[in-house]
């Protein structure tokens, strides 16, 4: 005798399947919009303020925005272009810290200058770029003329590079009241009370009772995210901990086998990795300074990366296997290791990582790598923008990209932004674009290659600063050759105003619980 599902049984199954496939659609319905609001005749680099009411652009001068209105609230005179790290804002946006001689505090509101801290000192983790993309002759032997190639940064040119993308940023304390600052003339670490513009004590490189002191190297450091304590580092291969209200000396994170580039605090405060030029990571308990896992050797070099922002994991890149490996501080075990085969690459060349704000997906930077005939011929096969990882198992959860043909070159500029919320994923560089945490394409912008981009901290505002384009360059080349004196070449930024279509929250529950 055949059963059959009485009527309630039926009817119960029957929503469940409504509710399932509604929950799908929604989830498939997801839009994002983006409208033009303004350009700007300014480019080059350009900054927001954490309260994403100014926009800061450099031009020659800096140039500070109003984002509501797009119109320019003052400028401020500068003396050559700020460098990596050498401009920022106070952590409520009302004031701007520029280098320039000094360090200079700035009114937002204005433009006039506050005050200025002592005589030398400069923004404590301005690293400048050691490589530089360059053109280089190289003889071929086929035809036997010189061709033009585009050199790719050497292993240790990549190392040299980590400074630059992974140093500290929290230079002001949380509260905004203190100001940690590298004393150019002795390299010591500095910190400066911001109300006042008063030195409140000295970070000595070398605390040696009865031993005359020595420099210690330039100085690297920050404030913790709890703004309790600060942490440096110079080439006298010891980093040390300091007391944020008293300036005491917490501890000596020792012993080092190199010199220390890096120095970073986990989001929550509890850890700091410490990286040496050796290719040594060490993972330190920030209230004692106990040693709590160490990563690497010099045959087997690993350097940090990045912490995870919603737990005490991170990321440690090894240069002779060329794996990108996850670890937990607490435990000290190997949470996952990135599928380099899913993603049909090594990752040598790959020093771009950003996690999503839910800590769920890590994302990687992909390797293009230039020919000498690239400029030329682009090549089809180099479309990969980026990878995305599941940050808990290391799979491969899709892979970013780009439909049109380009040499390696233009993803020399490719940057990534995760909106706030952790909903989409933006990428720019030759092609700007909009994706779902997924990775499928959700809107391609109306805008030409771009050079420098950011995004607005509420993630509303994007701004896109162009290269130049091939007509302004060949008007100013010709203006030369005739004798007349060209105007100053300048990229323009345009400003965009991201919109998210809002969704309910079980879709956003679906999206955020990614699966590879």
């Amino acid at each position: 005798m055949r059963k059959t599902l009485s009527f309630t049984t039926r009817a119960c199954v029957a929503a469940a399947l409504f509710v399932l496939f509604q929950q799908a659609g929604a989830a498939q319905t997801t839009k994002v919009s983006a409208k033009l609001l303004h350009t700007m005749p300014d480019g080059y680099t350009n900054w927001w303020s954490p309260d994403a009411r100014t926009f800061a652009v450099y031009n020659g001068d800096v140039l500070l925005y109003d984002a509501a209105t797009t119109k320019v609230r003052a400028t401020i005179k500068t003396s050559g272009a700020p460098l990596p790290k050498a401009l920022s804002f106070t952590p409520d946006g009302r004031m701007l810290i520029i280098l320039s001689d000094r360090v200079r505090l700035y009114d937002v509101a204005d433009g006039k200058l506050l005050r200025q801290f002592g005589d030398g000192t400069e923004p404590i983790n301005r690293y400048e770029t050691k490589f530089k993309q360059e053109v280089i002759s190289v003889y071929d032997s086929g035809t036997g003329q010189y061709v033009d190639e585009y050199r790719s940064p050497g292993a240790y040119e990549n190392t040299l590079e980590l400074p630059t993308a992974y140093i500290g940023d929290r230079i002001t304390s949380p509260d905004g009241k203190a100001l940690l600052v590298r004393a150019h003339k002795d390299v010591d670490a500095q910190v400066y009370n911001l109300e006042t513009g008063e030195l409140k004590f000295t970070l000595e490189p070398y605390v040696e009772a009865g031993k005359k002191r020595r420099g210690g190297g330039d100085a690297l450091g920050e404030f913790s995210a709890d703004g309790r304590l600060i942490v440096t580092s110079h080439e006298d291969r010891t980093p040390r901990l300091w007391n944020t209200a008293t300036g005491a000396l917490v501890a000596n994170l020792a012993p080092q086998t190199d010199i220390v580039y890096g120095v970073r605090f986990s989001h929550d405060s509890k850890f700091v990795a410490t990286t040496s030029f050796d290719g040594i990571v060490k993972i330190w308990e920030a209230a004692t300074g106990t040693l709590r896992h160490t990563i690497g050797t010099k045959k087997e070099q690993h350097y940090f990366a990045v912490w995870n922002p919603k737990d005490d994991s991170f990321v440690t890149k090894s240069i002779k296997q060329r794996e990108i490996n996850i670890w937990d501080a607490a435990t000290s075990a190997l949470v996952a290791k990135l599928d380099d085969k899913a993603a049909k690459e090594k990752f040598e060349d790959d020093l771009t990582f950003a996690y999503s704000p839910d800590g769920k997906i890590l994302l990687t930077k992909a390797t293009n790598n230039s020919t000498a005939l690239s400029p030329i011929l682009p090549n089809r096969k180099l479309r990969a923008i980026a990878h995305l990882w599941d940050a808990r198992t290391g799979a491969l959860v899709n892979t970013l990209r780009d439909d049109k043909a380009r040499d390696g070159l233009a993803y020399y500029y490719d940057k990534f932004f995760w909106s706030p919320a952790g909903d989409f994923l933006i990428t720019t560089g030759a092609v700007v674009r909009l994706w779902s945490l997924r990775g499928e394409l959700l809107l391609e912008l109306d805008n030409d290659a771009v050079v420098t981009a950011s995004l607005s901290p509420d993630g509303r505002l994007l701004a896109l600063t162009d290269a130049l384009s091939l007509g302004t360059t060949v008007k100013g080349v010709a203006g030369i050759l005739i004798g007349k004196k060209p105007k100053a070449l300048l990229s323009k930024t345009h400003l965009w105003q991201i919109e998210r279509a809002a969704t309910d929250s079980a879709s956003r529950r679906r999206e955020s619980a990614v699966q590879p």
